[in-house]
């Protein structure tokens, strides 16, 4: 895949995979020689390298023939859905050959990718443009009269609709006209639409207030493990020295949602050299579990292996461990599972839900204390609308890892989690052992968002219980494949809503139901929280409808993911606002302002934001931009928020100073993850105890240090810390300060 040959060779082996190497080469006719020996060889064209056989030969070189510049229209395009490191929706090349002066297309070269696996030239435009005026707004008509029958979109393609599909194709043929046709003949309005969309750099500045008495606090200071996380030295879970009888592990996990479990078959896996172990819930000295005792956030058990009914496609069924991860995933693959009771309908989104008769996977979890909306005649505008969020995949840079390594009896966990307290807890009902029998210890996170508070368990308890049957340390550092199958995600969202407004666009009526995915359980649901965050800073009378509905789906218990419930309230009432906008048409930000609550600080802030930004004149160029272009658009707008910050739990702390250079270290249990925590105490330490921020150390997190301690999350970890330290600090002060006096 590096190469060209690579890239073709990718093609012809899998006629599906979407080229753009290919789809560039055939257009511009391009040959392929083939090596067959020391002696022999022979060129091919694009189209009879994908029907060769290629064993015994390889590709020697690509043959490009030579084309005039003044003769011939060149564009080539991708349509992906990122910039880098993604497969095209749709590409697409054109080679046409236009005689001049007159203008007249002598042949062409119109070739697509992502079509359908068999579509690569528009063969009837090809022949439909031999002799035609390109620029002719009539030949042009014909061209998409054209398209529109023979660009037939298959629907097995993952990457986006028929319809979508269909559309991009068209597009990219339109901007290739529109880009090589003298400007002369296109009005003004239609030139931005044969343009490449550039992407300038994009810049951002925060300023904030600095208070130099309370310095280093509130002072501008390089993040703590900022040098060695950008020298590679910061150390995580998987870093931990790698011991010599070391043994690594990977999930065996089941294929029909369902079915229970009739036999495994090991056979296949065990004659991999290496593999050690294959372990089920059978092996499980204590409860089959990966949730803990915290009422607020498991309202039901949930198993680490399926031990009846699979409740969705790669849910684990067993771990598998050998003397590397390779062959432990290799492994994994060859374990045969036979099954009971295939063949039920399976439910993996919560759309396949809404669409059924399957009330009981509807549970209405938060009810509005008003029946019907007083509506009457006290409106001028009404709409109806819905929003739709998806599933969301936590995208941290560091897999969920746990290195575990048994010692006297007792159990030592590096793990990748948020919450130490809960995943000892959970170890010790796992495995029956007692909580000062396993240390869990923590160093920093490369990322969590969320999900490792509970979701690292799954690896953490797979690797704790193999290396306490074997008696050998265990790692299991799962690959991005098995974290996004097995594991939550974000819950996903769904809500309709109509509203009733005035022409101020001030809301006299609102019902909105939402409904949020939960996978196959009802734990940690955010929809509390959407609840609190969905009424954001605006206004509402009693006239205003809630219900939230918990959907129970065939997928991996869902998770919470960065703002879990207050991103889908904000994103939901906001999509409202904006909608409201629409119909009212008035500006946005108008509408927000129209339903703020009365002397809330938002009012204020809106105020002096508008004015520091000049919204009202650089909103007017926007509009005078998009009247001017009819492909290319701007915009322009303004969201609010106001996201309510509640504390509560507890975390330990512990401050040494050492007597002989009075340097000091410190542990907790939080955890770092990238939010910055760490700096924050040091520079709050620094304050306390008169001392340069250089003089002070951190310990990695662990449960000795940090017994007890409470989830990372929230957005309240660092000052819920420097809380703790506050008191701490003003405890060794304090001593410090009765020695003086006894001093005296």
């Amino acid at each position: 895949m590096g190469t060209l040959a690579g890239n073709l060779i990718m093609k012809h082996n899998h006629n599906d995979f979407p080229s753009d190497v290919y789809i560039v080469f055939e257009a511009l006719n391009a040959q392929v020689v083939l090596q067959e020996s020391l002696v022999k060889e022979r060129a091919v064209t694009m189209t009879e390298f994908l029907k060769t056989e290629m064993i015994g030969k390889i590709i020697r070189a690509i043959i490009l023939p030579p084309y005039i510049r003044e003769q011939y229209i060149f564009d080539s395009y991708k349509i992906m859905i990122r910039a880098q490191n993604a497969h095209a929706y749709v590409n697409a090349a054109f080679l046409i050959n236009v005689e001049r002066p007159s203008l007249k297309i002598q042949n062409a070269r119109i070739c697509f990718g992502g079509i359908s696996p068999g579509f690569i030239h528009a063969t009837e435009i090809e022949e439909f443009m031999k002799g035609k005026q390109l620029y002719d707004s009539q030949v042009i008509t014909k061209i998409f009269s054209i398209a529109s029958s023979t660009f037939i979109a298959d629907s097995a393609s993952s990457n986006g609709s028929p319809e979508y599909r269909q559309k991009l194709a068209f597009g990219l043929l339109y901007k290739t006209i529109l880009k090589n046709t003298p400007e002369r003949l296109i009005p003004q309005r239609l030139l931005s639409g044969g343009e490449i969309l550039k992407r300038p750099l994009s810049s951002g500045k925060q300023v904030y207030e600095s208070i130099p008495e309370n310095f280093p606090v509130h002072q501008p200071i390089e993040k703590y493990e900022g040098l060695k996380q950008t020298a590679g030295e910061a150390t995580y879970a998987n870093d931990i020295p790698i011991a010599v009888n070391q043994l690594w592990a990977a999930f065996v996990t089941a294929k029909h949602v369902g079915a229970t479990i009739a036999s495994i078959d090991t056979s296949a896996a065990f004659k991999l050299p290496g593999v050690v172990a294959f372990l089920t819930f059978k092996d499980i000295p204590g409860k089959n579990t990966i949730s803990g005792d915290e009422p607020m956030f498991f309202l039901e058990n949930e198993e680490l292996f399926v031990s009846g009914a699979i409740k969705f496609y790669h849910q684990p069924i067993g771990v598998i461990v050998a003397e590397s991860n390779a062959t432990a995933n290799m492994a994994a693959e060859l374990v045969k599972i036979t099954y009971d009771g295939v063949g039920s309908e399976v439910f993996p989104t919560l759309h396949d839900v809404l669409k059924s008769s399957r009330s009981d996977r509807i549970n209405h979890t938060v009810k509005s204390l008003i029946e019907n909306l007083n509506i009457e005649n006290n409106y001028d505008v009404c709409g109806i609308g819905k929003l739709d969020l998806g599933l969301q995949y936590h995208f941290f840079l560091e897999p969920h890892t746990a290195a575990v390594i048994p010692f006297e009896g007792g159990l030592e966990v590096y793990a990748t989690t948020q919450w130490m307290d809960l995943l000892q807890g959970v170890l010790t009902e796992l495995l029956d052992m007692k909580n000062n029998e396993i240390q869990v210890k923590v160093r920093r996170l490369g990322g969590g968002f969320g999900g490792k508070g509970t979701r690292n368990s799954f690896a953490a308890c797979a690797a704790s219980l193999a290396a306490l049957k074997l008696n050998r340390p265990v790692r299991f550092v799962q690959s991005i494949e098995s974290m996004m199958n097995v594991l939550g995600k974000r819950w996903a969202f769904h809500c309709q809503y109509e509203f009733y407004v005035k022409h101020t666009g001030k809301i006299v009526a609102l019902r909105s139901e939402f409904y949020e995915d939960a996978g196959y359980q009802s734990n940690e649901s955010p929809m509390g929280h959407t609840v609190l965050v969905s009424k954001n800073c605006y206004e509402f009378t009693d006239n205003y409808k809630l219900d939230g509905y918990m959907v129970l789906t065939d997928s991996p218990s869902n998770t919470p993911c960065r703002g879990p419930g207050s991103v889908e309230g904000i994103a939901m009432i906001e999509n409202i606002i904006e909608h409201i906008s629409f119909e009212t048409g008035l500006d946005p930000i108008d509408v927000r302002k129209a339903n703020l609550i009365p002397g809330h600080k938002m009012e204020q802030m809106l105020i002096y934001f508008i004015q520091s930004t000049d919204y009202k004149m650089r909103k007017q160029k926007v509009k005078i931009f998009n009247e001017n272009n009819r492909w290319r658009k701007k915009g322009l707008g303004i969201a609010i928020m106001e996201y309510h910050i509640g504390y509560f739990g507890q975390f330990p702390a512990t401050v040494a100073i050492y007597h002989r250079d009075g340097t000091v270290i410190i542990s907790h249990g939080g955890i770092e993850m990238g939010q910055g925590m760490n700096t924050k105490i040091a520079q709050l330490a620094s304050l306390e105890l008169g001392i340069p921020v250089d003089m002070i150390r951190f310990e990695g997190s662990n449960t000795v240090n940090g017994a007890n301690s409470m989830v990372t999350g929230g957005s309240i970890g660092s000052e819920t810390l420097c809380y703790v330290y506050i008191f701490r600090l003003l405890h060794i002060c304090f001593i410090k300060f009765i020695y003086i006096l006894g001093g005296a």
